[in-house]
């Protein structure tokens, strides 16, 4: 099977103070479409500045991150927004919601930067935050929801553009447990129809059951589990 995420010798390392911390030692990773992948390990093992890494948030200080056969560490900035906008979904620890907007406007948000009629992305939106199970809360803000529906918003905001992966960062960080499986459940769920790429990053062990692969980041590789 043709692998829609490729990622080759990926180093990092950041300055602090008089010290290079090297993060990322030489990390190798593919991904199929419809495949999940779990990578666990402590805080500060990484797991962040990898998964920036593969959604071209972050560029590595060596190796070659390909999707779908576009180099993310050579391409521009501004080809590099267009594909995280279209092809990529992250869900982060921190929803990101915007405090001001409804669960329909936030939800809509990457189709109206990517041009959308207003109208279209909105109707889409509201479509999709009923399959989520937010049918009654589509007109709330942020303020008025719980962390498990404003983390549902988060989720339903990344798959509205029908990306090619989701990459999730600690999405359970800030959840109970009922909470935790539900958005568990919600990831999968999502991986399994749609056939959407999925790597989730945690130290939450949790993440194991819901993924077809188990790595751990320790001293800056990926062994498997």
């Amino acid at each position: 099977m043709n692998s829609i995420l490729e990622a080759k010798g990926i180093k990092k390392g950041y300055q602090t103070g008089g010290e290079f911390l090297e993060v990322l030692k030489g990390v190798d990773l593919s991904l199929v479409r419809g495949e999940s992948v779990a990578i666990l390990g402590p805080s500060g093992a990484g797991k962040s500045t990898l998964l920036h890494i593969l959604g071209g948030l972050d560029r590595p200080d060596e190796g070659k991150v390909y999707l779908e056969g576009c180099d993310l560490t050579t391409a521009g900035d501004g080809n590099l927004a267009r594909i995280r906008n279209e092809k990529i979904g992250f869900v982060f620890q921190f929803h990101h919601l915007l405090p001001d907007f409804t669960v329909v406007e936030n939800i809509a948000l990457p189709l109206l930067i990517r041009g959308r009629p207003k109208k279209e992305a909105f109707s889409l939106a509201q479509k999709l935050a009923i399959q989520l199970g937010l049918g009654a809360r589509l007109a709330h803000k942020p303020e008025n929801l719980s962390a498990g529906e404003r983390q549902r918003v988060a989720v339903a905001r990344a798959v509205i553009t029908e990306p090619v992966i989701i990459l999730a960062d600690e999405p359970t960080g800030n959840l109970d447990y009922d909470n935790s499986i539900m958005i568990l459940e919600l990831l999968k769920k999502i991986n399994r129809q749609r056939m959407v790429g999925l790597i989730i990053v945690s130290h939450n062990p949790l993440i194991q059951e819901y993924t077809d692969r188990r790595f751990a980041l320790k001293g800056g590789y990926l062994s498997a589990l």
